[in-house]
């Protein structure tokens, strides 16, 4: 008995002498705005399953293919940071919005800092904020991983069709 108290004052001291850190994740923000216009930027490639219910914009099933240009500031003329090309479906078209599933690669381009960011994850685009979850990277952001929240800027029609503004705030840890 008096060997096993021995044995575990032992391995308390051990324990208890180690020293212990836990060091932080450096992170970076990445801070951009996308410029949308359906039609000329984002195009449908499969029609809805199920015709749109009121109160929602599309039909379920609905899957569009998209180039969005991200730049600087709001403006459409601002400086171009790059572009986000991906997929986005319907998943669900209840009353009050529509739910998408969505799966893109932000490409980043600021002269000699380039690279790429891959994310996906599910958003009703509304005025309340929404968030993807990023998933890799490559180039500058080579073993990233973190978030993106976007929210709804704008909206000005035009004559080929609306102009939709966003903006994200991606925080990424490596």
């Amino acid at each position: 008995m008096a060997v096993r108290m021995l044995s575990m004052a032992f391995l308390v001291f051990l324990l208890g002498s180690g020293t212990w850190t836990v060091e932080a994740e450096p992170t970076r923000s990445l801070k951009y705005y996308l410029q949308q216009k359906f039609g000329v930027n984002e195009l449908a490639m499969v029609p809805a399953a199920r015709a749109a219910v009121n109160g929602t914009a599309a039909g379920f099933g609905l899957e569009v293919v998209y180039e969005f240009t991200m730049t600087k500031t709001a403006s459409p003329q601002s400086k171009v940071l790059g572009y986000v090309r991906g997929t986005a479906i319907v998943v669900n078209n209840a009353v009050g919005g529509n739910t998408f599933f969505v799966q893109n690669v932000i490409h980043y381009d600021a002269g000699s800092s380039r690279g790429t960011l891959s994310q996906q994850g599910e958003a009703i685009f509304e005025n309340s904020p929404w968030e993807f979850a990023i998933t890799g990277g490559t180039g500058i952001f080579r073993k990233a991983h973190g978030y993106n929240v976007g929210r709804f800027v704008s909206a000005t029609p035009t004559p080929n069709g609306t102009l939709i503004t966003t903006y994200y705030e991606a925080t990424i840890s490596y």
